[in-house]
C-alpha cells in the first residue's frame, strides 16, 4: 500500500471520529480535526482540482482568503497590534481554513460518504434516546440524552440530513423504510423530544424551498399523495406535541415582556427571545458607529457593553452575537459581509453544477438551511453548527461525484 492511499485510509477512519464527537464532545473535535489537518496538508501533494471546476474552486478559496484578510484588518484599523488580531482570527474563521485544508481528503467520496452516514447515525441513535427519555417522563429544558449537544443537533444538523434523506428517497423510492424510517425516528425526536424552536422553523421553511426545488417531481401525479402524508404527518406531530404549544406561546410572552423592560432589566432578566432583540439593537447601535471594516471582532464585546451599560456579573451571559448578519457588519463591516455572503453564493454556484442530483440538492439545502439558523445563533460562537455547516460543504462540493448509495470508490 503506497503513502497515498495509506493516508486515505486513515482520514477516513478520523472523518468518522469527527462525526462520533461533533454531538458528544468538543473536545473530540479538535483532536480529531488536528489530526486530520496534517492530512490534509499533505493530500494536496497528490490531489489536482479538476479542470472542469478549478476556476470556480479557486474563487471559492479566495473568497475564504479575502475574508480573513478584512477579518485581520478590521482589528487592526481598531488599534490592536498584529500578533492578537492574527490569533483572534484563528477564533473568528478557523472553520473557514479547515475547508482549504481539508478539500483534498473529502474530494474522496468515500471518506465524504462515510461522513455522511456516520452523522446519520449518530442523530437516529440520539433521537431514540431522547424519545425513550420522554417515554419514561424525564422531561423538561434541555433534557437530552447528550445535554450538551441535544439542542445543537436539533437544529439545522438534524433538519439537514433529513432534507438530504428525503432527496435520496424521493430520487430511490424503492428505497422506502430503508429512508423513511430514519427520517421518522429524526421527525418524532424534532417535535415529542426537543425545545428547539429553531429546528421547527427550519423544517417548515426547508419544506418550502425543498419543494420548490424538486416542483416538477413534487407535482408528479405519482408523488402527490406521498407528499401529502408527509405534510399531515408532520402536522399530527406539531399539533400533538405539549412542547411545541409551550414554546412557540413563550414567543410572544417574551417579546411582550422585552417591549415593556428598560435595557438594564433586558440584561439582567434575559430571556431567549429577548437576548437576540437586545443583541440586535445594539448591534445596530454599533453599526452606525462602525466604518467600511467595522469595530473589529476583539472590540465587540467592549463595545456592547458601551452600547448597554455594564450590569456587574451578566457579560458572561452575553458571548453570543445571535445573529451572524449583524455580527459580521459591526465587527468586519459592509465590506466583510459582502465577503461572507459570496462565499455561500460561490458555494451554491459550484452546487449547482454538480451532476449529482443528492449532492447538488443537498449542498443548496444545506446553505438555505444555514444562512437561515445564523439569523437566531452564530456560527462564530456555536462551534458544533459551525463545524457541522463547514463539514457539510466539504462532504457536498469537493467530491466530483458524491454518490451517498454508491460502492465505496474513490472519485477525486
Amino acid at each position: 500500500m503506497n503513502s497515498q492511499s495509506m493516508h486515505i485510509k486513515f482520514a477516513q477512519y478520523l472523518s468518522i471520529g469527527i462525526a462520533l464527537s461533533l454531538l458528544t464532545t468538543v473536545a473530540g473535535i479538535n483532536i480529531f480535526v488536528l489530526l486530520l489537518l496534517p492530512l490534509g496538508v499533505w493530500g494536496w501533494r497528490y490531489f489536482k482540482i479538476d479542470e472542469t471546476y478549478k476556476k470556480d474552486v479557486t474563487l471559492f478559496f479566495g473568497l475564504i482568503a479575502a475574508l480573513c484578510v478584512v477579518d485581520v484588518a478590521s482589528n487592526l484599523n481598531a488599534g490592536h497590534a498584529l500578533q492578537p488580531s492574527l490569533r483572534i482570527l484563528l477564533g473568528d474563521l478557523r472553520t473557514f481554513a479547515f475547508v482549504v485544508l481539508l478539500w483534498p481528503l473529502f474530494a474522496v467520496a468515500n471518506i465524504s460518504r462515510r461522513m455522511f452516514w456516520a452523522l446519520v447515525a449518530m442523530v437516529v441513535v440520539f433521537s431514540l434516546a431522547d424519545l425513550t427519555l420522554v417515554s419514561m417522563g424525564r422531561v423538561g429544558k434541555d433534557v437530552y440524552f447528550m445535554p450538551g449537544s441535544g439542542a445543537n443537533m436539533n437544529g439545522q444538523i438534524l433538519v439537514g440530513l433529513f432534507f438530504v434523506l428525503a432527496q435520496i428517497l424521493l430520487t430511490k423510492p424503492e428505497l422506502s423504510w430503508r429512508i423513511a424510517t430514519p427520517m421518522g425516528i429524526m421527525l418524532a425526536g424534532l417535535f415529542l423530544a426537543s425545545e428547539r424552536r429553531t429546528g421547527w422553523a427550519l423544517l417548515l421553511a426547508g419544506f418550502i424551498v425543498w419543494a420548490f426545488l424538486n416542483r416538477e417531481r413534487v407535482i408528479a401525479k405519482g408523488k402527490r399523495k406521498w407528499i401529502l402524508v408527509a405534510i399531515l404527518i408532520v402536522a399530527a406531530l406539531m399539533s400533538s406535541s405539549q412542547k411545541v404549544h409551550e414554546r412557540i406561546a413563550l414567543i410572544g410572552q417574551d417579546v411582550q415582556l422585552f417591549a415593556s423592560q428598560t435595557t438594564e432589566e433586558r440584561i439582567s432578566k434575559p430571556t431567549s427571545v429577548g437576548v437576540r432583540m437586545q443583541y440586535a439593537v445594539s448591534s445596530l447601535q454599533l453599526i452606525k458607529e462602525s466604518g467600511l471594516l467595522g469595530v473589529g471582532s476583539l472590540n465587540y464585546r467592549d463595545a456592547f457593553w458601551r452600547v448597554n451599560g455594564s450590569v456587574e456579573g451578566m457579560q458572561s451571559q452575553y458571548s453570543n452575537p445571535h445573529n451572524e448578519y449583524l455580527y459580521m457588519l459591526a465587527t468586519k463591516g459592509g465590506l466583510g459581509l459582502m465577503l461572507y455572503l459570496a462565499i455561500f453564493i460561490q458555494a451554491c454556484r459550484m452546487a449547482l453544477k454538480k451532476k449529482d442530483e443528492v449532492q447538488r440538492v443537498g449542498m443548496l439545502m444545506m446553505v438555505f438551511l444555514f444562512m437561515l439558523s445564523i439569523t437566531t445563533n452564530s456560527m462564530m460562537t456555536d462551534m458544533k453548527e459551525g463545524h457541522f455547516a463547514m463539514l457539510m460543504m466539504l462532504v457536498f462540493l469537493a467530491p466530483r461525484e458524491l454518490n451517498l448509495l454508491g460502492k465505496a470508490k474513490i472519485t477525486a
